[in-house]
């Protein structure tokens, strides 16, 4: 599931092409409102792709912690396991 949602971001980091020289220019316009419709197009995109960072960092973030708890349950199974072992 994650593979899906990176590329998704990666697809969407890709249709931003900003220069820092653009993006200055392109707040400087949204602050003193005069906006085109390029400049609109330009602040969805860039909208869109912070929306999808914070969307994969929400999923990545959930899991980790849950698998930690599998992953330490197993290692005290097979600890007990091991210990049964030497006793008999």
């Amino acid at each position: 599931m994650q593979s899906v949602m990176e590329q998704r971001l990666l697809k969407r980091l890709q249709e931003v092409t900003l220069s820092a020289e653009d993006g200055q220019a392109l707040l400087e316009r949204l602050e003193s409102g005069a906006l085109q419709a390029e400049d609109r197009h330009q602040l969805a995109q860039v909208i869109r792709v912070t929306q999808a960072c914070q969307a994969l960092l929400e999923v990545s973030s959930t899991p980790a912690a849950t698998a930690t708890q599998h992953k330490a349950k197993r290692k005290r199974q097979m600890a007990q396991a091991s210990r049964r072992r030497n006793r008999r």
